[in-house]
């Protein structure tokens, strides 16, 4: 299976989380790209809008090719997450299923983030997320799946 994972990368603790994923779901056997991980040749010699379209260009393709987003959600709270509410809404247009792991259960929860995803879990239930989306695809969950500790939605 193609994973993408959409999440904000601009404080460390962001991209530890998104390694902890991309390493479980990688140990696995899945075929993940996390943007993190992109390498521009000669990005530092290269126009900002030159990089930045090879960035978007490379996303978009990785995107598309994904059978599974894999959103880290930070909530309302953490001011970088617009490049992650871009690439779910892409997503969600695109057709693709959704994973939301919410990694601030303690307050409210976007509406729309939410009920884009098939299964909606705290982020460090992860591993549970990834088995009830498993099991969605096999037919024996009916429904999607939203922890009810993330009901809480504006």
């Amino acid at each position: 299976m193609n994973i993408y994972i959409a999440s904000p990368l601009h404080t460390p603790e962001c991209k530890k989380e998104i390694q902890t994923v991309v390493d479980y779901l990688r140990n696995r056997g899945e075929n993940v790209y996390a943007p993190m991980e992109l390498k521009i040749p000669n990005a530092w010699d290269l126009p900002n809008q030159v990089w930045a379209k090879k960035v978007y260009d490379n996303d978009i393709a990785q995107l598309n090719k994904a059978d599974l987003i894999v959103c880290i959600y930070r909530g309302f709270k953490f001011a970088g997450g617009t490049g992650t509410a871009w690439e779910l809404g892409y997503a969600v247009a695109s057709g693709k299923d959704v994973i939301v792991l919410c990694t601030d259960i303690e307050s409210k929860q976007s509406l729309m983030i939410i009920n884009s995803a098939l299964v909606v879990e705290p982020y460090e239930d992860y591993e549970k997320a990834f088995e009830e989306y498993l099991e969605y695809k096999k037919g024996n969950i009916m429904t999607p799946y939203i922890n009810p500790r993330l009901q809480d939605q504006s």
